[in-house]
């Protein structure tokens, strides 16, 4: 054939990939996954030599939650000559998420061969020692990673994990806490709080400083708040007003809105904003957390006879440890994760104190049963707006999940509500953490094919609903009052992986 056929047909191969190309990313920008595999795929057959291909590919499954597929593409990645050790180090981290405990080990094993030295690969691998219950093995990979990295703020809160597990609750604080300073700082005293907080060259930069009412409005209430306890000094009272007149300039925005703000405008905004100027420091009441008048036994037999296991539970914490959970969340500055009508305050972000590892070590104690010596994987809080959505229908990654509510029952205006959804259907087992947990739509489609009302438990303070991770899950429907001490207020805990 002439020169000029292979020529055009090169030209219409070049014109097909940058349209596959301009489609990808587009698809991408609109957050269509399944449009932006379906592209990726098409460029993978277009040039299934090309690594770079099949590692988009790759990139899009393990976005979508289709680890199984994005193994197989990053293993075609590597043998069109992908840079090895951090392919290598990618399938061992799917293989784990897994619970593929042996190829995730030769995984990173293969990669700790390829690139000696690299701390990501040391904590992954404590991670999987971690997942195997293999705890004095994670700590030591954890403490080597640390050497390697010191400021290795995700090694920090595993070796936390790991010296929570060996019973040292004082050092797995420490851990969490390093963690948490490390993105946030470290929490304020008095003397760093006696000055005001002007910041017009924020530290912290980029899409976590962004700001939207639900947030501001949230911030404006506690500070208020802090103020009239006096835990804060009166010069605060500017810090308020510079949070007010930021919030007068965005309020027209709508809930799931993210904007940045300029902080030469704002600098006492800028100065405090996501900082933990005041954690409360609220220490573990004298006695135990979770009530002890419980039938503990009872309660245990009846969370394993049910079918599916979800098990209702009222007065779950003595008064005093109540008390002490509203305090530690109502003062505290950690806030941090805006959501579309609530805000998160998460574990590895702050939400840390010895009273949380207290109450998590003494909820696996009294119910051996149901938690079965089960790990603790995370905890966090969520603090809702009065009447906007809570989380929609979602499952954890995790094996037994704990959700209760601390806010007063006075401030719920739906008694037969504001509650918990729960699903009587598992999440699949071949699903990802991005489809199980975020994928709202291909979750509805799941559940009205396969049938099956909710189970409804309304809202109670100091009510819990223990229940299997993998079961879909949503918040009901909140209504609540006006009002900074109304905001509902739910703590979820997480123990084990989906395969135990």
């Amino acid at each position: 054939m002439p020169k000029s056929f292979f020529r055009f047909a090169d030209a219409k191969k070049q014109e097909k990939k940058q349209a596959l190309e301009a489609a990808a990313r587009a698809a991408e920008t609109a957050g269509d996954l399944r449009a932006l595999i379906a592209q990726r795929r098409a460029l993978a057959e277009l040039e299934p030599r090309e690594a770079t291909a099949w590692l988009g590919l790759a990139q899009a499954l393990r976005q979508a939650g289709e680890p199984r597929d994005a193994i197989a593409a990053y293993g075609k990645a590597l043998e069109h000559g992908a840079p090895a050790a951090d392919l290598h180090l990618q399938l061992g981290v799917l293989h784990a998420q897994l619970g593929e405990h042996a190829p995730a080990v030769r995984e990173l094993e293969t990669a700790a061969t390829l690139a000696p030295g690299n701390a990501d690969v040391v904590c992954m691998l404590g991670t999987v020692m971690s997942d195997q219950r293999r705890f004095d093995e994670a700590a030591r990979l954890f403490e080597r990673a640390l050497a390697l990295k010191p400021d290795f703020g995700e090694a920090h809160f595993n070796l936390g994990l790991a010296r929570f597990e060996a019973g040292d609750i004082r050092a797995a604080a420490r851990e969490f806490a390093r963690n948490a300073a490390l993105a946030r700082g470290a929490p304020w005293d008095a003397q760093r709080r006696a000055d005001l907080p002007r910041d017009p060259q924020p530290r912290f930069v980029g899409k976590d400083m962004g700001v939207n009412p639900i947030k501001l409005r949230h911030d404006c209430e506690q500070l208020e708040y802090l103020l009239g306890l006096g835990r804060l000094p009166p010069i605060y009272r500017q810090v308020l007003d510079d949070y007010r007149a930021l919030l007068a300039e965005i309020a027209h925005l709508d809930a799931e809105s993210l904007v940045p703000f300029d902080a030469a405008r704002h600098p006492l905004v800028s100065g405090t904003y996501k900082r933990p100027f005041h954690i409360a420091d609220v220490p573990r009441p004298d006695g135990p957390l979770i009530n002890p008048g419980l039938a503990f036994a009872d309660i245990e037999r009846r969370y394993l006879s049910a079918e599916p296991n979800v098990l209702v539970l009222d007065e779950l914490l003595t008064p005093a440890a109540l008390e002490a959970l509203r305090r530690y969340c109502l003062e505290s500055t950690f806030w941090n994760a805006v959501k579309p009508g609530y805000l998160g305050a998460y574990f590895f972000d702050g939400f840390c104190a010895e009273l949380m590892l207290h109450l998590a070590w003494e909820l696996r104690e009294r119910f051996p049963g149901i938690f079965r010596g089960l790990p603790l994987q995370t905890l966090w809080g969520y603090k809702h707006d009065c009447t906007l959505p809570g989380l929609g229908v979602h499952a954890d990654a995790a094996a037994v999940n704990v959700n209760f509510w601390i806010t007063e029952d006075s401030a719920n205006l739906d008694r037969a509500g504001g509650g918990l959804l729960v699903w009587p259907q598992d999440a699949p087992a071949d699903w990802g953490f991005a489809k199980f947990n975020h994928d709202a739509a291909t979750i509805l489609q799941y559940l009205e094919s396969t049938g099956g009302e909710p189970i409804r438990a309304p809202y109670r303070a100091n009510r819990a609903v223990i229940f299997d991770s993998d079961l879909f899950h949503a918040t009901d429907r909140p209504r609540f009052r006006e009002g900074y001490l109304n905001r509902r207020i739910n703590l979820t805990l997480l123990y084990g992986l989906r395969s135990m």
